[in-house]
């Protein structure tokens, strides 16, 4: 193949040629590199977000019952997970603030009270301040006095009626022996007119303070006396006054003790303890609750054991619960890493 046709092929080819070299790059061209691909950003934080927004709200539930010294300490767990939330750091200043200023008031109020010699507003001063101060030394030491002073006046009281009956003997005439006392319900009768004088001793023992001695002899003069309705009445009602009186001074475990003995020496549905046992079961599982807040962060054996008796006096506490999930998780987790 010579001639025009020959020539033209090799021209064709050798363009053809020179295009495909044109294409290809030369190992000098850097070759654009491709952009690299955004870093994807793990958030680590989500739990601490939704403990810091339950904590701002139980924060909220606390102070509007009431309860500043709880509150303060759940904007406290928000500021340590959250050090930058400046509201939730005005909020902990505005509450002590406001807890300063009420146990001022508090103790101001008590100490006009006891000059004025009304015990019984002074006691409900004292317990305000160690509602919002549990460690206010003032008022803790202010209700071991008024409590000195009831019981002196109790017993003077005692002393100067014991006084006048020794005073003022009353003449008793002569009787015949008395018969042998009938069978069946007029025995009981007889038996708990007789007794009266012994049941009284043991009610005025309860009455001065020997709360545990006391109650041990009342619960045997039961036993010995189970059908005596009206005295157990009388035995219930008054365990019943001391436990409203130790429920008045903040002794809630106490109380709930005493309104339950009260209930067992009465043999007989009472509504209105039964009710008082409910709500301080339920004062003192909020309480054992919030102890349990705090040792999340020092002590998880404290707060298991705290959340425990939280669930165990309310059931019914949702907040209990988690938390009570949520120590013992955490403290198996601690268990299970290596020590160093």
């Amino acid at each position: 193949m010579t001639g025009p046709l020959a020539r033209r092929l090799a021209a064709f080819a050798a363009a053809s040629l020179l295009a495909a070299c044109a294409q290809q790059p030369t190992e000098r061209e850097a070759v654009p590199a491709e952009p690299a691909p955004a870093p994807r950003v793990v958030r680590a934080d989500g739990p601490r977000e939704e403990a810091v927004r339950r904590h701002r709200d139980l924060a909220r539930e606390a102070r509007a019952a009431g309860d500043l010294a709880t509150a303060v300490d759940h904007l406290h767990v928000v500021v340590l997970l959250a050090p930058d939330d400046e509201a939730a750091k005005r909020d902990v200043e505005t509450l002590r603030a406001e807890i300063r200023r009420g146990v001022r008031d508090g103790l101001e109020t008590g100490r006009s009270a006891m000059r004025a010699g009304d015990s019984a507003r002074a006691t409900a001063a004292f317990l305000h301040v160690l509602a919002l101060e549990p460690k206010n030394a003032e008022a803790a030491r202010s209700l071991r006095e008024i409590d000195r002073l009831a019981m002196a006046r109790h017993q003077s009281g005692r002393a100067a009626r014991a006084g006048a009956h020794e005073a003022t003997p009353e003449p008793r005439a002569a009787k015949p022996a008395s018969p042998a006392p009938p069978a069946g319900p007029a025995a009981t009768a007889a038996t708990s007119a007789g007794d009266a004088v012994e049941l009284d001793q043991r009610l005025e023992m309860f009455g001065a303070g020997d709360t545990a001695g006391a109650l041990r002899e009342l619960k045997a003069w039961v036993d010995a006396h189970p059908r005596d309705r009206a005295s157990r009445q009388k035995i219930g009602s008054a365990v019943a006054a001391r436990a409203k009186e130790f429920e008045g001074k903040g002794q809630r475990e106490s109380a709930i003790g005493l309104y339950e003995q009260a209930l067992a020496l009465r043999g007989e549905p009472q509504p209105e303890w039964s009710a008082r046992i409910a709500a301080l079961k339920k004062q003192v599982a909020a309480d054992a609750y919030a102890s349990g807040m705090k040792l999340m962060r020092t002590d998880l054996n404290g707060a298991v054991k705290a959340f425990e008796t939280a669930v165990k006096l309310d059931p019914a506490n949702a907040n209990a619960q988690r938390g009570l999930r949520e120590a013992t998780a955490a403290r198996d987790k601690l268990s299970r890493m290596p020590r160093q």
